[in-house]
């Protein structure tokens, strides 16, 4: 039997959530089952915890092999020493980031995410403590920066094209500190809108 988000609910309410939009947000994951299996991907949406929170982005470096200068959440492959989904999530996310496994508390997850070629990829939520030091991966991170949770909550999306060689991908896309979010972390991102604040965005994927 699957179990929710309810118990890292139980476990964070001890502390105080600085935003009724964190408050809320956790209440919603909550009532969201728990993916029982091992992931080959996890991500982790990492939330400030302050009265206007916002959420961080990566840029990847221009020179990597796969998605290159796109926007991602921090994340990536599992490895053997991974206990579970959140500590690949929490792994990645450190060396990624610079952001300490200790330093972030579980919130829950968001549905299984899959990218255009069919990728199962886990969504984990965690909050973090304002402020707290980041140090970008060099050579894979170009550069991090934060999202308004707000601003997201009322931002109008933008089409968006990408070429990849002779296929053309038509997509929704927000802009987010001149920066373009659009495929897998656009989708988790409107996901995150909807499960958390009521706020449905359609989320497509178009090939011409």
């Amino acid at each position: 039997m699957m179990i929710n988000n309810q118990q890292y609910f139980n476990n964070i309410q001890k502390n105080d959530f600085k935003s009724p939009l964190l408050k809320q947000l956790a209440e919603r994951l909550a009532n969201i089952p728990v993916e029982p299996k091992r992931q080959p991907y996890a991500v982790l949406v990492v939330i400030t915890n302050e009265l206007n929170p916002k959420i961080l982005y990566s840029l990847r470096a221009s020179t990597l092999q796969n998605h290159a200068g796109e926007v991602s959440f921090a994340g990536g492959r599992q490895e053997p020493d991974d206990s579970s989904n959140h500590a690949t999530a929490l792994r990645e996310t450190w060396e990624e980031t610079g952001i300490l496994p200790t330093d972030v508390q579980i919130l829950g997850e968001l549905p299984m995410a899959f990218t255009k070629a069919g990728l199962p990829v886990l969504p984990v939520v965690g909050v973090i403590e304002p402020n707290l030091p980041l140090t970008p991966e060099i050579g894979e991170i170009e550069r991090l920066f934060w999202a308004d949770l707000v601003t997201l909550l009322t931002q109008e999306v933008q089409p968006f094209v990408k070429q990849y060689d002779k296929i053309q991908i038509t997509s929704p896309a927000f802009i987010i500190d001149n920066e373009t979010v659009w495929g897998l972390t656009g989708r988790i991102t409107a996901s995150l809108l909807e499960i958390g604040f009521d706020r449905k965005i359609e989320w497509y994927y178009g090939f011409g």
